[in-house]
């Protein structure tokens, strides 16, 4: 039960040429007891507020908020005490790739500059004065600085939850600095250009890509994939794998399945004869049967086969972006792009139960075979590695 605070009258004082307010509040002791603590807190420089009568409105007003406010342990400690205490432990629970990117954050552009302010004392000026400091000091996107304000935010989302913060979320209404620079242009494969691409390839880089580009899987999905998962009219996205860690798929609607179509389909089944048709196992490894390092594959295989036949490597992402333009070309809507692509957004959240195989995916997914077919490119041409 948390010790309730007597009311406070405050001692104003001055030191170092500036005004202070000394006043107490409750501490969680190891043993789980509370003992009050004395505090001070800045009001002001003195040769702002060179009398006392000209303090005293902002010391009235800190002492009343202070016995107005429902003071707790909790709410007394600071940023980086909730966040290393708490927080981090938290978001132990979430994908490997993610935590690794909420740390990173903290601890890179967080941690430093706002970590010694008091949860309860904390406003929107901070996080916004934050923003722009990282802003000016660093070479960042407002994606980037998006990022981070969205870390910060799920920082005090966390907080309310736990009782170390009351009211409303401070970083909610936080502007991203206007100076920021825009994002680069990201990049989608159109079907030509993924038919070269393919054309050049030896068989196994050649499914990876195929699989990438024809089903819209994310990197991870790939590294995930096994022949169980893939039943010659669909494949099953059942794990993700990020490094060594190995994931259940992003989100709900990440876990449905995807049409396959003929073309991807007769890659698939080359690549399948050339390991010794396999029933089990990793789909894409390189002999060892461990998931393929494919971010080594497009570095060491596929990316100077692309720059050589006069084409830019745009990542993996680039053949997801890929699925999406070309259907979109082709006719398909946004919804039922989005359910090729297993996106989950609130205001679709009745289609993360929509069955992948209902009429309108296999019509989108059919125009771009029949599509592929009059290219009269992309034939399953078998490049065994040497």
């Amino acid at each position: 039960m948390t010790k309730p605070v007597r009311y406070q009258e405050g001692h104003l004082y001055v030191h170092h040429e500036a005004w202070f307010v000394r006043y107490r509040e409750p501490v969680r002791q190891l043993d789980g007891s509370i003992k009050d603590r004395q505090r001070a807190k800045k009001l002001g420089r003195v040769k702002d507020y060179p009398r006392e009568s000209q303090i005293k409105p902002l010391f009235a007003e800190f002492m009343r908020r202070l016995n107005a406010e429902n003071v707790s342990p909790e709410t007394c400690i600071t940023l980086a005490e909730f966040v290393e205490k708490f927080y981090l432990k938290y978001i132990e629970e979430k994908r490997a790739s993610t935590k690794k990117g909420y740390t990173e954050i903290w601890d890179n552009h967080i941690r430093d500059r706002i970590g010694h302010i008091r949860m309860r004392e904390f406003r929107t000026v901070d996080a916004s004065r934050m923003l722009k400091a990282i802003a000016n000091e660093n070479d960042l996107t407002r994606t980037t600085l998006q990022h981070i304000k969205g870390v910060l935010s799920g920082i005090f989302t966390h907080a309310k939850n736990e009782g170390a913060f009351d009211g409303e979320n401070p970083v909610r209404d936080v502007h991203i600095p206007g100076n920021a620079r825009e994002p680069g242009e990201t990049y989608a494969y159109n079907l030509n250009e993924i038919c070269r691409i393919l054309d050049s390839l030896p068989l196994l880089p050649k499914a990876v890509v195929a699989t990438a580009a024809y089903a819209g899987l994310r990197e991870g999905e790939l590294r995930g994939l096994e022949w169980t998962d893939y039943q010659g009219e669909a494949l099953s996205v059942n794990r993700s794998i990020w490094k060594t860690f190995i994931n259940k798929p992003k989100t709900r609607a990440s876990a449905n399945p995807v049409p396959v179509i003929r073309q991807l389909a007769e890659i698939l089944s080359a690549y399948r004869s050339s390991v010794g048709n396999p029933a089990a196992g990793v789909m894409f490894h390189s002999g060892g049967g461990e998931p393929m390092d494919l971010d080594k594959l497009a570095q060491l295989v596929i990316r100077p086969v692309v720059e050589l036949i006069e084409l830019e490597w745009y990542g993996w992402h680039g053949f997801r972006r890929g699925i999406a333009s070309n259907l979109y070309e082709l006719g398909a809507d946004e919804k039922i792009v989005q359910r090729v692509l297993r996106h989950a957004k609130a205001h679709v959240t009745k289609d993360r139960y929509i069955k992948a195989f209902d009429p309108a995916v296999l019509a989108a997914m059919k125009r771009m075979e029949t599509t592929l077919d009059a290219m009269k490119l992309c034939a399953p041409t078998v490049h065994q590695i040497n």
